[in-house]
């Protein structure tokens, strides 16, 4: 009777057999293929086979045969093997390339034939298989490789819609959505596009030509992103998947879309959800907005509304500042517009934590710099005292709020915040405003624990006093008025 023991021993020495079995095959066949020594015979009629060809049959069915081993190892109960079989596939295809056994008609020969069958594999309504996917995420930056995944996951998403998709489907097939980024129409190509095997460096090719250069062919790229999202979109997303949809859409799909207003209702009926859903929506309202000359009339309302205190909680902060700063940079926008949204930035730094106050500092100033009419909130004659202020806080509609006839009595609080890190922001109010905006991006993301590494690094004078008595142990002021209320125990 085997013991637990001996039965991992057992395992992890098959574990060993296998690994081994596909680094040796991976490294024949990559030398065959080198040696172009893989050939597929034609076959002619009326000519007797030679055994020249009958080996070169056998020799390419051997590799098919290996082909289809190393997909099903993707399967295998051991992640190292799955992990070893998945990167021996791609290296066999960076091998085809170099001396492709197929030749079609395109200048650029790539072994898409080998790719649809390990997409299908990996895109499993069964298996999750973020472990393997996320290998291949360094792949995925080269241009040729990340198109010709596009094309298999929009014939895998063809034929998938009819059998029904999965949540497992959904989880995998995103991972790899997440990283194709097809560039626009008419953006300029890259002279040297990173490639699945650099042809211009490559010394191990003997073909004497010139390298074949790769440009994604747009058109094919655009029918295939107008086939999965449709698709996609038609099935129920879990929330994670769906706060991963409202981010890649705008960023990546919109503008590949042949009708980007049929997404009007999936952006506004999340819009108006409110919450860090209405925050991930808002990029792709404004798109619609801005770009496709869909009506809303109350985004900036709505926008003016999601700035909270919460919104330094938030997950999603430094996203929600990023596009802030965006929106608020069209030269359309009404002044009084613009007022309302200094003057609530304003309001909240009072309430917001330190680590956000240099952004809205920043971020104030900015849309200073823009509105050069709204330098009246710094000094502004008819500003009534802070008690009194005309601004209304609980005013949700911006053009009512009266933020115009304010002033920014609290910036003025902030130059004796305890923080001089802090302080020193707020005194742009006793200066002249910068001619060139700052990089918000540089403030977003700012932690408490950088201010106080920044506190830490600050020189600080020799013999500063700390306390006016010197006491004679802990707690023994020469008064004595510590101990009445303190104790050591």
């Amino acid at each position: 009777m085997q013991t637990s023991s001996s039965i991992y021993f057992n395992a992890l020495s098959e574990t060993r057999i296998v690994t081994s079995a596909i680094t040796g095959i991976h490294h024949i066949f990559t030398y065959l293929l080198n040696e172009q020594s893989i050939r597929i015979p034609k076959k002619i009629e009326g000519r007797v086979e030679i055994a020249n060809d009958k080996f070169n049959r056998w020799l390419h069915e051997r590799y098919e045969e290996t082909q289809g081993k190393l997909l099903s190892l993707l399967k295998h109960e051991e992640q190292p093997v799955q992990e070893l079989a998945l990167c021996s596939i791609v290296k066999l295809m960076q091998s085809e390339i170099r001396h492709p056994l197929k030749k079609n008609s395109s200048t650029y020969q790539f072994p898409d034939y080998r790719l649809e069958p390990l997409m299908t594999a990996l895109v499993s309504d069964s298996e999750d298989n973020h472990h393997l996917i996320t290998l291949l995420f360094e792949y995925m930056e080269c241009q040729d490789f990340m198109f010709f995944t596009l094309l298999a996951l929009s014939n895998i998403v063809n034929v998938q819609k009819d059998k029904g998709i999965s949540e497992t489907f959904m989880k995998n097939l995103f991972l790899l959505l997440e990283h194709i980024d097809i560039p626009e129409k008419d953006t300029v190509p890259l002279d040297h596009p990173k490639l699945l095997v650099d042809q211009n460096s490559d010394k191990t090719s003997a073909d004497s030509e010139k390298p074949k250069t790769f440009k994604i062919p747009y058109k094919k790229a655009k029918k295939a992103i107008n086939t999965i999202w449709p698709v996609v979109l038609k099935y129920p997303l879990t929330p994670n998947l769906y706060r991963r949809c409202l981010i890649l859409i705008p960023e990546k799909v919109m503008q590949h879309l042949d009708e980007p207003l049929r997404l009007t209702d999936f952006f506004m009926e999340s819009y108006n959800l409110g919450g860090a859903i209405s925050l991930l929506a808002l990029q792709g309202v404004f798109i619609l907005v801005n770009k496709h000359d869909l009506e809303y009339p109350n985004f900036f309302t709505k926008l003016y509304a999601l700035m909270e205190p919460t919104i330094f909680h938030a997950k999603y902060k430094p996203r929600f500042f990023m596009l802030c700063d965006r929106f608020l940079s069209s030269s359309h926008i009404p002044e009084y517009l613009v007022a309302a949204f200094v003057k609530r930035l304003a309001r909240l730094s009072l309430v917001a934590p330190s680590s956000s106050l240099v952004l809205i500092i920043k971020f104030i100033i900015n849309l200073l710099i823009r509105y050069p009419g709204l330098k009246k909130l710094i000094n502004n004659p008819n500003a009534q005292p802070f008690e009194i202020d005309p601004y209304d806080a609980e005013e949700p509609e911006p053009a009512k709020c009266k933020a115009s006839e304010s002033s920014l009595w609290e910036i003025v609080t902030l130059q004796q915040h305890a923080l001089p890190y802090v302080s020193k922001a707020a005194g742009f109010l006793k200066k002249n405003l910068p001619s060139v905006e700052y990089d918000i991006s540089e403030f977003v993301e700012t932690t408490n624990e950088e201010i106080f590494e920044r506190a830490c690094k600050m020189n600080i004078r020799d013999k500063v006093a700390t306390t006016f008595q010197k006491p004679h142990g802990l707690f023994k002021y020469s008064d004595d008025k510590m101990s009445q209320f303190w104790s050591v125990m």
